[in-house]
């Protein structure tokens, strides 16, 4: 559940945003920064906010993205090299972080041999009331479905296997991993071991903020790499109920695994890394965020899309979603550099995408998107 207390911390984290603290001298002393990086975005986890990070650090630094045709690989079809953009035999990119539907040997295509791999899970009890809610057009089973509880109640009812977004319906973080499905209980444990070795840092949404610190030493990146606002929050919708998360993670069943599996691994990097230190620093992230957010924000955090006068900070809604997603207004008169700074953190992921793109295929340097 969001907000659980884990024993080795002694306080609630309930938050989707997080901004980590500078690299000590000693850690920057023996470390260098990463720039070949494979982020799989796994769906309604938080992984937009880890996309925005991403981008800003690869725009900052001109490196080359691998970028869909439009804003994701031809999803639900497994990836393939073909579909990057500017895709050429031979040639590799430093960053690749859309949506995906996993699959090693073509993203080994695309990127460097020293890539480093990461992702982010979310317990499924609450991941498939937020993609519920979300994907009510995209996904077949969910459109049928008059109310989550009616779904939860006889989902075989609504799914089938075949049908339109069944990925997004049953499993969907197993899905994205590209792992197979069905999967026997015998073989999970080493398919999930397996897929551990290839990432070797798994993000926990429930934990975001200690995750970012976490990845933060990871990628030897500095503290204003990694500034993020909470992207792609819902606007109103309540938390799903112990009954409901219940059958959420028993229909979701390889989620489940999943997530439980990685649950696990996330812990054993924290005691590697030090609880007590890792609450330090995650709560100095909290402070900063906050002070960015009055610093940066109309409301100091998320607002409704209405209430956004640039077009390009309004986010995406999808259609028949049942909650409103919410995005960020800038404050007036902030100075030109600053404007700048918070207009890039307070930018969808779509939009973003378009800047990369004109930036790196020619369309215009994206100095266009400069002005907020």
């Amino acid at each position: 559940d969001f907000g659980v207390k884990h024993p080795n911390f002694g306080v609630k984290y309930r938050d989707f945003g997080g901004i980590p603290v500078p690299l000590s001298r000693h850690d920057a002393a023996r470390c260098r920064p990463v720039s070949h990086i494979v982020f799989l975005k796994t769906h309604k986890t938080g992984g937009s906010s880890v996309v925005n990070v991403l981008s800003r650090y690869g725009e900052s630094r001109q490196l080359r993205f691998a970028l869909p045709q439009r804003y994701q690989f031809r999803y639900p079809e497994p990836f393939r090299a073909e579909s990057v953009r500017g895709f050429r035999p031979g040639e590799t990119f430093d960053i690749i972080c859309h949506h995906m539907r996993f699959s090693p040997t073509e993203v080994q295509r695309v990127m460097p041999n020293d890539s480093f791999y990461f992702s982010i899970v979310r317990d499924p009890g609450t991941q498939g009331a937020s993609a519920f809610s979300y994907f009510r057009a995209a996904a077949a089973a969910f459109r049928r479905a008059p109310s989550l509880d009616a779904f939860l109640a006889a989902p075989r009812r609504f799914f089938g296997p075949g049908g339109r977004g069944a990925g997004l319906a049953r499993n969907p973080q197993w899905f994205d991993f590209g792992l197979p499905e069905p999967a026997a209980a015998a073989e999970v444990p080493a398919l999930l071991a397996r897929l551990e070795r290839r990432f070797p840092l798994v993000l926990l949404a429930e934990r975001f903020d200690e995750s970012l610190v976490l990845l933060r030493h990871r990628l030897c990146w500095p503290r204003a790499a990694v500034d993020v606002f909470a992207h792609n929050t819902r606007g109103g919708a309540a938390a799903p109920t112990a009954a409901q998360r219940r059958r959420l993670r028993a229909w979701n069943a390889l989620d489940w695994a999943l997530y439980s599996h990685f649950n696990r691994s996330f812990w054993r990097h924290v005691q590697r890394f030090g609880a007590a230190r890792l609450q330090e620093e995650a709560a100095e992230l909290r402070r900063r965020r906050r002070r960015l957010q009055e610093r940066c924000l109309r409301g100091a955090g998320p607002v409704p899309a209405a209430a956004i006068a640039e077009p390009r900070l309004r986010p995406f809604q999808p259609p028949g979603a049942e909650h409103a997603v919410l995005g960020f207004a800038l404050r007036p008169g902030l100075p030109p550099a600053e404007r700048r700074r918070c207009g890039r953190m307070a930018l969808p992921e779509l939009p973003y995408t378009d800047l990369l793109a004109r930036r790196q295929f020619g369309n215009g340097n994206g100095t266009e998107w400069d002005d907020f």
